[in-house]
C-alpha cells in the first residue's frame, strides 16, 4: 500500500471480504507511522470505526486482527457507543477478553485499561471451562503494576476459577512477596480453599514456606479487627487480692514513688530513653523553637568540623523515617560532594539544624544536642557514634512534642482526631486510660513547639549488649531481627548478640544464608551495632578435633566479623585448650566466652589472655571478683523473663536494672547484657520482652537512672520508642498484670504469698544481707510457675494451697486484660506491627485465662475437702492434693481441648509472623501435649487428624 494512500477503505474492503492476513499485514506496515491512529481509528462507515464495523460483520477474527493490531477500543461511534458495547456474540467478546489477557501477559498496563474503559468486565474469564480471571491471569503471569490496575478497577479479589483458586492461591504459587502483599491489602482471604482442600497456608507451607510469615501477619490484623469482647458478670467482680496490692507490696519504701504507680511522670523529658546524663530547660525563654513551615528541617554541616558530610548524612538518613511519619521532612544544605557550606550562621531559614564532630575528651557515643530559638538546632557529637545518638535523642524529644500536638488538637475540640503523630493514623486511644496530654506530658508545649534547651550526654559503659538466643525451637526470620536492632539502636543500645546451637550429631548448617547474615551484619553496621555471632554446642562431650572443625565453619560464615562469642559448653573447652582459643584470636581479635564462675574454674579463668571477655551471669553476691582476678574483663549477663515463667513479673525487670546498674560501678564490669532466650516456655512472644530490654539497655547508658521510678514508667516508654505510638501505652500495662498474675498465683501455691520486705529492689542496701539482696540470692531457687506446670504435666498437679476462689479470681483479672485488648483493637489501625504485638499478648492472656479455668476445674473434682488445709481467702475447708485432668468429667475435658485447639491456631498465626517456619512443629509440642491430656481417651483418634 502506497505512503499516500487512505488505508480505511483498504481495510473495510477486506473486513467486508474476510481477509484478515491481510488487515494484520497492513496493521504491521503502519505500525510505525505517525498518523497511525488517525486513520485506523477513525469514523469510517455507518457503523463507526473499523472495528465497530468488524463487530458489526460478527467477525472474531477480523476483531481479534485489529485488536492485536493496535487500534483504540475506546473510540465511540455516533450513537456514543464502544466497539465493545455493540458486540452481539460471545465469540467477538471473547476476542477482546483475549486481547485483555494478552495485554496481561506482556504487561501492557495502559492497553489493559483502554480495554476496560471500552466495557470489558475487570471480572472477565479466559473460557467457560477454567474460569481464570483477569486477576487471576495477572496473578500467574504479570507484575504487581499489572495487578493494582485491575484492583484500581474494581477486580474482585477473591473470585475464584472452576478449581476453587483465588488470584492469592496463584500468587502463593508463584511465590511472589509483593503480589501477595497487594492482595492481602486489598482483602484476600486466605482462608479460603480449593477443591483440593488446601487454602493459601497450607499452598505456602508445601511450596513457598517464605511466605508463610507474610500470611500470618494479615490474619493477625484480620482476627484483631473481628474479635469479639469479653463481658459477664465476672468482669464487674473484685480483682484478685494479689494484683490488687501487689505495687504496693514491692515498691512501699518511701512515698517519693507512689505518684508514678498510675504512670504520671514529673515531666516530658521524663519518657527520652535512655534518660540523658544532663537536661537544662530554659523555663522563662520568651521564644520557642517552631517548626518550619514547609516542614523541613534545613541541615547544615559546621566548617570548623573534621566531620564528613556523607557520613553524617547517612546517620540523618537512619532517622529521617522517624520525622517523616509525624510530618517533618529534612533538606540538606550541603553538597553531596562533600563541600560544606559556611552560611548556617547567618541563614534566616526556619528549621536550622547544625551538626559536627569535635573529640573534646569524652567517651564515644558522647553528645551536646541544643534548641534554640533563634539560632535552631546544634547537634555536636564527640565522633560519629555521638551524632548518631544525639540525633535519635532529637528524634524522640520532636516525636513526643507532635504527640502532644495531636492530642492538644483533639481535645481542644477537634472534630476529629488528626493523623498519628506516629505514623499510624490510629486515632485517639487515650480514652481508655482516661487521660490526657497534660497528664501524659506535663511542662510541654501544646502548640508543638519545643522550648529552648540544651541536652549534654555520654554513656556509662561502653557495652550495651541485646543477645537473641536461637539455641532452643524460636529462631526469628531476619525481618524481625533488623526491626529490632532498629528500635534498640534509637535506644543506644551498640552491640547484637545472635547465638546458635550446633548439635553433635547433626551435619552443620546455620538457619539463615549467608546472604542473609550478611545482610543483617551490614544493616548492624550502618546501625552503629556490632554484629556478635555466638554459637555453642548442645554438650561439651566432644573431642578437640570436632570442636574446632565446628568452631572454623562457624567462622567461614562471618568472615568479616571482629568479634565472637562462645556458649558454655564451647567455653569450658576453649578455656581447657588456649592452643586453641589462640588460634581463633588469629581470624578474630575480640573473643566472648559465656561461662559460670566458681572455685573450680576460677585459676583457669584468671589466666585468660587479655583479647578475652568472661559473660557471667548478674547476681548478688557478685562471686566473681572472688574467684577471678581482676585483670579479666567481664560483662554481665541477664534474662529478660523469669525462669519458668511465661511472663516476668515487674519487680523482677526493675530488680535486674537495679542490680546491673549496682554492679556497673566495678572497674572489671564493661557493661551489661540482656538476655531473650528461646529454650523451653521462655519461647514466647518477643513483644513480651519490650520492656525488659529497654531497661537493662537504659541503665547500662546512664547507671544513674532511677529504676525506683522508671519501673512504673516502662510501659508508655515502650509504647513510644518500641510501637512508636504513645497511645498503645495499655499493651504494655496488660503485660505487666500478666506477669504479676502468673507471679502472684505461683507464692499462694508455694507458700510464699506474704510479702517480704527484703525483696524489694528498693530496700536500703547498706541496712541489706548480702544474701538477700534483690532477692537474687546466688543459692535461692525459685519455684517453676504454676501456670507452666499445669502446660507442661497436667496429670500429675500438687493443688495442696491452691482453690476453685483463688483461679476464678485470676481468670477475672485475666478477662480484664483480655477486654482491655478488646477496647484498644476497635483503635488499631490496619498495621502489621501493631497488630502483631496486639496479638501477641492477646494469645498469652488467653493461654492464660485457659490454665486458670483448668486449674479451677482440678481444684472443683481434684478430691474431697478435708480439715487440714484451709482458703486463705473464703475460710473453706479444702485440700484436692495431688491431681490431673483423668480427675475432669470429659465434657469439660473436650470444652478445654477445644479452647486449647484455638489458642493454637492463634499461636501458629503468630509464630509464623515472627519466626522462621521450620521451627513451627518444634514451637507447637507445648501446646499439642497439653491437648492430647485434655482429650478423652475415647476422643484420642479424632485428635489426631486434628493435629
Amino acid at each position: 500500500m502506497g505512503e499516500k494512500e487512505e488505508a480505511a477503505p483498504v481495510l473495510l474492503q477486506c473486513l467486508e471480504s474476510g481477509r484478515v492476513d491481510v488487515i494484520c499485514s497492513i496493521l504491521s506496515q503502519m505500525k510505525n507511522q505517525a498518523d497511525f491512529h488517525a486513520q485506523v481509528d477513525k469514523v469510517c462507515c455507518n457503523e463507526g470505526t473499523l472495528l465497530h464495523k468488524a463487530v458489526g460483520l460478527d467477525a472474531p477474527d477480523s476483531v481479534a486482527a485489529l485488536l492485536s493490531g493496535g487500534v483504540n477500543p475506546c473510540v465511540q461511534n455516533s450513537d456514543g457507543k464502544t466497539a465493545y458495547q455493540c458486540c452481539k456474540s460471545e465469540n467477538v467478546r471473547l476476542s477482546f477478553v483475549r486481547e485483555a489477557l494478552q495485554s496481561i501477559t506482556m504487561n501492557k498496563t495502559e492497553r489493559l485499561c483502554q480495554l476496560i474503559r471500552a466495557g470489558v468486565s475487570v471480572d472477565s474469564v479466559d473460557t467457560q471451562q477454567t474460569k481464570n480471571t483477569l486477576l487471576n491471569w495477572a496473578a500467574e503471569f504479570a507484575t504487581a503494576d499489572v495487578i493494582k490496575a485491575l484492583l484500581t478497577n474494581g477486580a474482585t479479589v477473591d473470585m475464584a476459577n472452576a478449581k476453587d483458586e483465588t488470584p492469592l492461591h496463584t500468587a502463593v504459587l508463584k511465590a511472589e512477596p509483593e503480589v501477595v502483599k497487594l492482595l492481602l491489602s486489598s482483602g484476600a482471604n486466605p482462608s479460603l480453599k480449593t477443591k483440593k482442600g488446601q487454602d493459601a497456608f497450607a499452598l505456602a507451607e508445601t511450596h513457598n514456606p517464605a511466605l508463610l510469615s507474610l500470611l500470618s501477619m494479615d490474619q493477625i490484623a484480620r482476627d484483631i479487627r473481628h474479635h469479639k469482647s469479653v463481658d459477664d458478670m465476672d468482669d464487674r467482680m473484685s480483682l484478685i487480692s494479689c494484683t490488687e496490692t501487689l505495687n504496693t507490696q514491692i515498691f512501699n519504701d518511701s512515698i517519693k514513688y507512689e505518684k508514678y504507680i498510675e504512670g504520671e511522670i514529673d515531666s516530658w523529658t521524663d519518657l527520652l530513653w535512655p534518660q540523658p546524663k544532663l537536661i537544662s530547660i530554659k523555663h522563662q525563654s520568651v521564644r520557642n523553637f517552631e517548626f518550619p513551615k514547609d516542614g523541613k528541617l534545613k541541615v547544615y554541616f559546621d566548617d570548623c568540623s573534621s566531620a564528613n558530610p556523607r557520613q553524617v548524612m547517612q546517620i540523618i538518613e537512619l532517622s529521617k523515617p522517624l520525622l517523616v511519619s509525624v510530618g517533618v521532612d529534612i533538606e540538606y544544605r550541603a553538597h553531596l560532594t562533600g563541600h560544606r557550606l559556611a552560611d548556617h550562621e547567618t541563614s534566616a531559614l526556619e528549621g536550622k539544624v547544625t551538626c559536627g564532630v569535635f573529640e573534646d575528651g569524652r567517651p564515644s557515643g558522647s553528645y551536646t544536642l541544643t534548641i534554640d530559638a533563634v539560632r535552631g538546632v546544634e547537634v555536636i557529637g564527640s565522633d560519629y557514634a555521638g551524632i548518631r545518638h544525639a540525633f535519635a535523642t532529637f528524634v524522640q524529644i520532636v516525636r513526643l512534642h507532635k504527640y502532644a500536638l495531636h492530642k492538644s488538637v483533639y481535645y481542644n475540640g477537634g472534630s476529629s482526631a488528626p493523623s498519628s503523630p506516629n505514623g499510624n493514623a490510629s486515632g485517639d486511644h487515650s480514652i481508655l486510660n482516661g487521660s490526657n496530654t497534660t497528664k501524659h506530658l506535663p511542662d510541654i508545649s501544646a502548640d508543638g513547639t519545643i522550648k529552648e534547651l540544651t541536652i549534654r550526654d555520654q554513656p556509662d559503659r561502653a557495652f550495651r549488649a541485646v543477645y537473641q538466643d536461637f539455641s532452643g525451637c524460636r529462631i526469628l526470620n531476619p525481618d524481625t531481627i533488623l526491626k529490632l536492632a532498629t528500635r534498640l539502636s534509637s535506644c543506644k543500645a551498640n552491640y547484637l548478640f545472635v547465638n546458635f546451637e550446633v548439635r553433635t550429631t547433626d551435619r552443620y548448617q546455620l538457619p539463615y544464608t549467608n546472604r542473609e547474615l550478611f545482610h543483617m551484619m551490614q544493616v548492624c553496621q550502618e546501625l552503629f551495632i556490632t554484629f556478635v555471632p555466638s554459637i555453642d554446642t548442645q554438650s561439651n562431650y566432644l573431642e578437640g578435633d570436632q570442636a574446632k572443625s565446628i568452631i572454623d565453619q562457624f567462622l567461614d560464615d562471618f568472615p568479616l566479623c571482629k568479634v565472637v562469642h562462645f556458649g558454655p559448653n564451647l567455653t569450658s573447652l576453649l578455656i581447657a585448650d588456649r592452643k586453641l582459643l589462640t588460634s581463633i584470636q588469629r581470624r578474630v581479635p575480640r573473643i566472648y566466652l559465656s561461662t559460670h564462675v566458681d572455685e573450680k574454674n576460677g585459676p583457669l579463668l584468671s589466666t585468660l589472655p587479655p583479647f578475652v571477655t568472661l559473660c557471667v551471669e548478674g547476681t548478688w553476691p557478685f562471686e566473681v571478683e572472688k574467684y577471678v582476678f581482676p585483670r579479666v574483663s567481664v560483662v554481665i549477663k541477664f534474662s529478660t523473663g523469669d525462669d519458668g515463667y511465661l511472663c516476668a513479673a515487674p519487680e523482677s525487670v526493675a530488680k535486674k536494672a537495679l542490680l546491673a546498674a549496682k554492679l556497673s560501678d566495678r572497674q572489671t564490669v564493661l557493661g551489661s547484657m540482656v538476655c531473650d532466650l528461646s529454650t523451653g516456655c521462655e519461647a514466647m512472644p518477643p513483644s513480651l520482652s519490650y520492656m525488659s530490654l529497654l531497661a537493662s539497655v537504659g541503665v547500662a547508658y546512664n547507671s544513674s537512672t532511677d529504676m525506683k521510678k522508671y519501673a512504673f514508667l516502662l510501659p508508655v516508654i515502650a509504647a513510644h520508642h518500641m510501637l512508636l505510638d504513645g497511645d498503645m501505652v495499655t499493651l504494655f500495662e496488660q503485660v505487666q498484670t500478666l506477669g504479676k498474675v502468673e507471679h502472684q498465683l505461683t507464692k499462694y501455691a508455694y507458700g510464699y504469698w506474704k510479702p517480704n520486705s527484703s525483696s524489694s529492689p528498693n530496700v536500703d542496701i547498706s541496712a541489706t544481707s548480702e544474701t538477700t539482696l534483690f532477692g537474687m540470692s546466688a543459692n535461692k531457687k525459685m519455684p517453676i510457675s504454676v501456670f507452666v506446670e499445669m502446660i507442661l504435666n497436667p496429670e500429675n498437679m500438687n493443688m495442696e494451697r491452691l482453690t476453685p476462689v483463688v483461679f476464678k479470681k485470676a481468670r477475672i483479672e485475666l478477662k480484664r486484660t483480655s477486654s482491655a485488648l478488646d477496647a484498644i483493637s476497635k483503635l488499631l489501625p490496619y498495621s502489621y506491627d501493631l497488630a502483631l504485638v496486639l496479638e501477641e499478648i492477646r494469645l498469652v492472656t488467653e493461654l492464660m485465662v485457659l490454665v486458670s479455668k483448668l486449674g479451677q476445674y482440678m481444684c472443683v473434682y481434684g478430691g474431697q475437702p478435708i480439715d487440714r488445709k484451709k482458703s486463705f481467702e473464703e475460710g473453706l475447708p479444702y485440700s484436692p492434693g495431688r491431681v490431673g485432668v483423668i480427675n475432669l468429667p470429659p465434657a469439660i475435658r473436650t470444652d478445654l481441648a477445644n479452647t486449647m485447639l484455638r489458642v493454637r491456631g492463634q499461636f501458629q498465626h503468630v509464630w509464623l509472623s515472627r519466626s522462621i517456619p521450620s521451627t513451627l512443629q518444634n514451637a507447637l509440642k507445648m501446646f499439642d501435649n497439653l491437648f492430647r491430656a485434655l482429650l478423652p481417651h475415647d476422643l484420642q483418634e479424632m485428635g489426631k487428624q486434628l493435629l
